[in-house]
C-alpha cells in the first residue's frame, strides 16, 4: 500500500470520527474535543496534498 494510500485512509478514519464526534457534541463546532480533531484532519489533508505533489 502506497503512503497515499494509507494517507487517504487516515483521512477517512478521521473524518468519519469528526462527524460522529460534531453529532456527538450536538452540532457544537466550537468545543475543543471537535477543533482537535478538525485540525488534526487538516493536517491530514496537508500531508497528503504535498505528498500528492511530490509525485
Amino acid at each position: 500500500m502506497s503512503n497515499l494510500q494509507k494517507l487517504a485512509q487516515e483521512i477517512e478514519r478521521v473524518r468519519v470520527h469528526l462527524h460522529e464526534l460534531v453529532d456527538k457534541k450536538s452540532g457544537n463546532l466550537i468545543d475543543k474535543e471537535v477543533a482537535a480533531v478538525s485540525i488534526a484532519l487538516d493536517q491530514l489533508i496537508v500531508q497528503f496534498e504535498k505528498a500528492k505533489n511530490q509525485q
